[in-house]
Order: structure tokens, then sequence, then C-alpha cells
């Protein structure tokens, strides 16, 4: 088993690795998210949850809500994955997407999932975007500027090659750790008690202003937009505490509805 020690030293290694566009916070994010969450689960939460998957990890779902973008049934749900905020509006009286956003489908998705008349088919898609909806709201760029789509229409140099900003901090900023979901997860999720309780007293809303909060960060990079080993630097720890906070208010949130 790999230590904490030498989990710190390479969750800050700088090694290379090839760039890949990301639609959501990237597959290895959500399913470190939903890892994070199921080790935190209480006992009777966790039972009621597996007999939804069919035993199948959290983590498995966790990328579902990405996977049938490609299906154009399901086309009225890409506006659910993000919120548009610009930097000098609030959220309190904020035009939002008649076709709904991401703050309006976790509230929805919520609903669902304490619906005991739900059918198993219909709680296991509530659960795989909730779980899902739980990860994006935490990337600062799902809370994003309309002008710039969050961060989508902004062409950066990750390492010399061109990628989109929001893939960076998706999944280019976690990929260049080399670690495997688990052991990301492993590496994260070290909180105490009192921050645990902290984060979880937290609601949506909360998580959506944070979110922007961090924006002015994700933006801070030089004129030529090279970004690299200082960019990583500087913006490892931030993604990192988002994902830990996803992650365990994800666990939070499902101990709420499923434990007895």
């Amino acid at each position: 088993m790999i230590n904490k020690s030498l989990l710190a030293v390479m969750i800050i290694t700088l090694a290379h690795l090839p760039i890949k566009t990301a639609l959501a916070l990237g597959p290895n994010g959500h399913r470190i998210v939903a890892k994070i969450a199921e080790d935190n689960l209480d006992p009777s939460a966790k039972q009621a949850l597996m007999q939804i998957t069919n035993g199948d990890p959290l983590a498995k779902l966790a990328n579902w809500p990405d996977s049938i973008r490609s299906d154009k049934n399901w086309d009225y749900a890409k506006p659910w994955h993000y919120i548009s905020v610009d930097d000098d509006e609030l959220f309190n009286g904020l035009v939002r997407n008649k076709a709904g956003d991401i703050l309006k489908a976790l509230s929805d998705f919520e609903k669902k999932l304490r619906d005991p008349n739900l059918s198993k088919k219909e709680k296991w898609q509530a659960l795989a975007f909730y779980i899902h909806f739980v990860g994006d709201i935490h990337q600062p760029l799902h809370v994003g500027r309309r002008d710039d789509l969050g961060g989508n229409t902004i062409t950066v140099k990750w390492f010399g090659k061109p990628t989109k900003l929001h893939a960076v901090w998706d999944s280019s900023i976690i990929e260049r750790q080399q670690l495997s979901y688990t052991e990301y997860a492993h590496f994260l999720n070290n909180q105490t008690p009192e921050t645990v309780t902290l984060w979880q007293k937290a609601v949506y809303l909360d998580w959506a202003k944070e979110s922007k909060s961090k924006r002015e960060r994700v933006y801070d990079f030089p004129e030529d937009k090279e970004l690299g080993y200082e960019y990583v630097y500087k913006n490892t720890p931030l993604l990192n505490e988002r994902i830990a906070k996803a992650g365990i208010r994800l666990a939070g949130m499902l101990n709420n509805i499923f434990k007895k």
C-alpha cells in the first residue's frame, strides 16, 4: 500500500501527461468524489445505496451523466451541469436558465432520492445525476462566467499544448498527479471530524458561492496563457480542497437521505 508520505510527494509530481478534452469535472475527478463519499457513509445508508446500485461502488455511477451526452434524447439535461453568474452578479435575484441549472438539478434529484415511490431505475438515475452534480458544482468553472462559457472558449497552453481553461480544471490538473482515483481519494480523505461537520453544514447555494469566490484564482495566469509548473503548484491545493469538500458533502447528504 502506498503510504501518505509517498502520496504527498506524488500529488505534486510534475511529470508531463497528454491532454484530454473534458466535458465535466472529469472521469477521475467524479470517481474521487464518489469514493470519498462512499468511504464516509453510515453503514445503514451504504446498505440502502448498494441496493440501488446492485452492489456497484458509487464511483461506477459517477460518470454516467456525461456518458449520455452523446444521446440526443438527453439533450435537455445539458444545462443541468452548470450555472452562469458573472463576476458582478449576486445569486439573489439572478436570472436563471429556464431550462434548468445545477442548483435546481441538485434540489430536484434530492427530492427524487427521498421519494419512496420512485422505481429502482429512476432511483439509480437520480443517484447517478446527484453524485455527478455534487462534483460539478465544486469545480469553480461550473459556476462560470457567461462571456466565456465557464472557461470553455478560453484556449490556453498546458505545458505547450493547446487546450481549454475549463478542461484544465476538469481533468488536466488531476491527471498530472498520476494517481488512480482510489489513491487520490485516500490521500484527500483525511479530514478531522470538526472539519467534516463544518463542511457538511453548508447548503447548495453555499457550495455555488464558494466556487464563484475561487474563480479569481482560476483566471490568474500570464498574458501569454502559458500554464505550467507554477500554475499547477499554486492551484493543485485549491482543486484538492474542492474535490475533498465535494466528497465529504456528498456523504453528508446521502447519509441524511438514506440513514435509518
